[in-house]
């Protein structure tokens, strides 16, 4: 456990902060992160601060000095300087590397000359041979040679100078050196400790470090909310702001209701939040962000998730300063339930599943003009009509089962007792009774957009596509890519009528 001196939120005063292992500091652009940051370094000794701003320049050829000047030259190495100001040090840190295994090296040679012979197991590990052991741990494809006052690699049969090496290669060697060359039980404070690093490497490397150097206390800067994540055991600070020389932070509890990760998310927002169904990188997904560009679109799969994070968050309102909506699929939910979630700030889409946005008849046009197949509109539509035809007894099914699923859930949450369990068991069935299959739908003569407010089927585009010839994705694909067009306009125009304002 480690204790370090840190400003008091909304003040200039000193409170002292306990960490078990190490410490994330998060917040949304121009809060003040790195300024807090270089406060730490300010008020605790002996630390080391790893600017975000840092040179990868890189000579193959390493000077040679002393251990005294090199390490002293390090150390003070941007110590205390502007938390803006870019390190240049990369040559330092190599030429502290090299000066360090050979003061090990003297040393091991004068023990020779006094008591004639050293034992293997009494003679310590160069930091040097450190930093090529957590090297072949964290890039094993790559081959790092630290020799002969050169910086050299090795890929495959083929060497050539350190200053040929990938950015995230020369990144990891000098984060790597940097903290490995720290001062004893120092504080280490990285800004942005994942630039340059692939996301699979950054966490192996940092794990590592943190293990090799579990003398140290690790304080990360961090805009990467799964790099934040991933440290277990960690103290998390949100800065909320920093105006005139004070900043407004908050300790987040890590036991909180809401995953950590989508918490974090919500923080590193300067927008309100809109959680919605779905996942990230889907084509659905793509439609919410373009519509509603306004918001920081938070994708959370299932609409139970969605409800789940809304309430959530507005039952943690002392922890954030964001607004937080959501908007779900229509499903077979009622108008009385749908204006029942609206009071919690919980919207939905005004046709059963938002995939049936691609099916409109409007949008259909637009695709059928595009292409030049203005006739095609009526071939789609007759298809969605069919399709709706030959699935109307299982959509009935489905819209029956899950109104009893609701009704059986409603019911049997409202159980205290026995006496409220006997009556349920006595009176549910009848109730699901007049439910099953009495459900009212369009028939097919309806316009399609009635039927699209019932018609659950997440394949329809891909069914109905093959009338314009299109494979896989290809028509979401040209509906998508009319939002970067000069149709954006009039897709937009057109969504207004079934996506709903939120505010």
């Amino acid at each position: 456990m480690k204790s370090i001196q840190i400003v008091k939120s909304n003040s200039q005063e000193q409170e002292t902060l306990s960490i078990e292992k190490n410490m994330v500091i998060v917040g949304a652009n121009g809060a003040g992160k790195t300024r807090f940051g270089s406060r730490i370094e300010q008020n605790n000794n002996p630390t080391k601060r790893i600017s975000a701003q840092r040179y990868l320049q890189l000579n193959e050829v390493v000077q040679r000095q002393n251990f005294e000047t090199a390490i002293s030259q390090f150390n003070s190495s941007y110590k205390n300087q502007s938390p803006i100001q870019p390190q240049n040090d990369y040559q330092q840190v190599l030429v502290s590397l090299f000066a360090e295994e050979s003061r090990r090296n003297e040393r091991v040679v004068e023990d020779i000359r006094t008591k004639g012979e050293v034992k293997q197991e009494s003679v310590t590990k160069s930091i040097k041979e450190q930093v090529i052991e957590i090297w072949n741990f964290v890039f094993p494809y790559r081959t790092l040679k630290l020799e002969k006052d050169r910086v050299r690699a090795l890929n495959d049969t083929t060497e050539f100078a350190g200053s040929e090496m990938s950015d995230g290669e020369k990144v990891g060697l000098y984060l790597m050196s940097q903290v490995l060359l720290a001062e004893k039980n120092c504080i280490l404070i990285i800004d942005e400790p994942e630039l340059h690093l692939h996301k699979s490497l950054m966490v192996r490397l940092w794990n590592k470090l943190e293990e090799s150097r579990s003398d140290c206390t690790f304080i990360y800067i961090t805009h990467d909310l799964d790099f934040a994540v991933s440290k277990s055991a960690s103290k998390i600070i949100w800065i909320q702001e920093y105006k005139n020389n004070n900043w407004t932070w908050k300790e987040l509890d890590s036991n909180e209701v809401i995953p950590k990760n989508l918490f974090l998310e919500v923080l590193g927002s300067r927008k309100p939040i809109l959680f919605v169904e779905g996942e990230k990188g889907s084509l659905d997904i793509q439609i919410y962000q373009t519509y509603y560009d306004q918001f920081t679109v938070i994708p959370r799969g299932s609409c139970e998730k969605v409800i789940e994070s809304v309430k959530g968050l507005k039952n943690n309102s002392d922890l954030h300063d964001k607004k937080v909506y959501g908007l779900i699929d229509r499903d077979f939910r009622t108008d009385t339930h749908l204006d029942s979630l609206k009071t919690d700030g919980i919207f939905s889409v005004g046709l059963n599943e938002i995939e049936n946005i691609f099916l409109l008849p409007e949008i259909i046009e637009i695709v059928c003009l595009h292409l030049s197949k203005p006739t095609a509109k009526e071939l789609i539509v007759a298809k969605v009509k069919s399709l709706y035809t030959n699935d109307k007894e299982k959509i009935k099914f489905s819209v029956s089962k899950w109104q009893i699923q609701k009704t059986i859930n409603e019911k049997f949450g409202a159980i205290k007792d026995s006496s409220d369990y006997e009556n349920f068991k006595t009176t549910i069935f009848t109730n699901t009774d007049k439910e099953f299959l009495t459900q009212s739908l369009p028939d097919e003569s309806a316009d399609v957009v009635e039927i699209l407010k019932f018609y659950p089927n997440k394949g329809l585009v891909n069914q109905v596509q093959s009338e314009l010839e299109f494979t896989k994705n290809g028509y979401k694909n040209l509906v998508l890519s009319f939002f970067s067009s000069e149709k954006k306009l009039e897709v937009v125009n057109i969504l207004k009528k079934y996506l709903p304002e939120i505010a």
